[in-house]
């Protein structure tokens, strides 16, 4: 047995600060979600299939007011109809069928670590970033192309490609950091 252990009032606390801060991150991840799907229709573009677990877990938390609790556990109700079997359902499709209501620093709600689901939003950000960055330097060779014939023109749009390679060469471009280039 451990020497010492925190008073029942900080556990509470600290419960609570836990629990609404792996929510946040699991509707962060959710929204990422939704606002990739948009962007990539509103380009007409197929969206990305959303993860599959998470979507179990946010259901399982969003509906928590249905199911029963045993031991520090969400567990999914029995569903004798097939009316009622949509009852606790997400809470049923979670590995082992429930959802772990406890606190460890090991992992969040549902069992997923805070790492993993940081990891799978940042997958989806920089796939964002990269398609928006290979989109960006197609526009860029385009407008080089098109400006073959007018070397003045391709001077500042080289520059401009420098600048976002090389930010310290944005002084050469804006040397009194006014925004102009007269």
């Amino acid at each position: 047995m451990e020497d010492w252990s925190p008073p029942l009032y900080l556990l509470v606390e600290n419960f609570r600060t836990q629990w609404a801060e792996e929510h946040q991150l699991l509707w962060a991840a959710h929204q990422l979600e939704r606002w990739d799907a948009r962007l990539r229709r509103e380009r007409g573009q197929e969206p990305r299939p959303q993860d599959a677990f998470l979507k179990t877990v946010r259901d399982a938390l969003e509906h928590l007011d249905e199911v029963d609790f045993e031991d520090g556990q969400a567990v999914a109700p029995p569903a004798p109809t097939k009316r009622a079997e949509r009852i606790g359902r997400a809470v049923r499709d979670l590995p082992g069928g429930v959802l772990d209501l406890g606190l460890g620093p090991e992992s969040l709600v549902g069992g997923i670590s805070a790492q993993a689901i940081e990891a799978r939003a940042l997958e989806a950000v920089r796939a964002v970033e990269g398609e928006l960055a290979a989109e960006q330097l197609e526009e860029h060779a385009a407008y080089l192309r098109a400006t073959e014939n007018d070397p003045a023109m391709r001077q500042v749009l080289e520059d401009i490609a420098d600048a976002y390679d090389h930010p310290e060469l944005v002084t050469r471009l804006d040397p009194d950091g006014t925004g102009s280039t007269d």
